[in-house]
């Protein structure tokens, strides 16, 4: 995932913390000697969960020695194919790699969504970081690739992102009703016919 804010907003998959209530985070920041200095987070609270945009927003407890540094997000959703562009994350649990590629396209469908497609390696612990382009600016983020395919990885376009943070509220999720924000139930069936009508 990726803070969004100074207040410890944090957005990744829906997927990634689909069924869990326990979240704990891990952040890295750079200390004196210029190296990364890891750090584990625990009571992570979520705020907010959308299935249907595969998004998930989560706030880490503010702490006393660590200041949040958010990501900055593109002002313009205007992509171009061919574009290099760099992706963050834990794939297969080696922590803080980087993978680099370019947008091999920016509008590949898949069950009614757009996703940015990009060569940028995608892998298992990907899910939820930042697809960069070269200015550092976050114009997706990372959720899935094909299997048995290289290079083809995908991205949720930062359009998307912006609309679930703007409307977050739409989604809040509620410790004592886990259905609130992400489970809408389906209306109950009638139990008779309706009577015959005569004219």
């Amino acid at each position: 995932g990726f803070l969004v804010n100074e207040n410890g907003f944090c957005v990744t998959n829906y997927h990634v913390v689909e069924r869990e209530t326990r979240i704990a985070a891990t952040v890295f920041r750079r200390g004196p000697d210029g190296e990364f200095q890891r750090r584990r987070i625990d009571d992570i609270k979520i705020i907010a969960l959308n299935p249907f945009f595969d998004l998930a927003l989560l706030q880490l407890p503010a702490q006393k020695d660590l200041k949040f540094k958010p990501v900055f997000l593109a002002k313009t959703d205007e992509v171009h194919e061919g574009e290099e562009v760099f992706a963050i994350g834990n794939p297969l649990g080696l922590e803080r790699s980087v993978s680099q590629g370019i947008i091999g396209t920016k509008n590949r469908n898949f069950r009614g969504l757009v996703y940015i497609q990009t060569t940028a390696e995608i892998n298992p612990g990907n899910s939820g970081g930042p697809l960069f382009n070269t200015r550092g600016e976050v114009i997706g983020v990372t959720n899935m690739k094909l299997l048995f395919a290289e290079g083809l990885g995908f991205a949720i376009p930062v359009p998307y992102l912006k609309l679930f943070l703007a409307n977050h509220e739409a989604f809040a999720y509620d410790r004592n009703n886990p259905n609130t924000g992400f489970r809408y139930l389906d209306a109950p069936r009638r139990k008779t016919s309706a009577p015959d009508v005569k004219k």
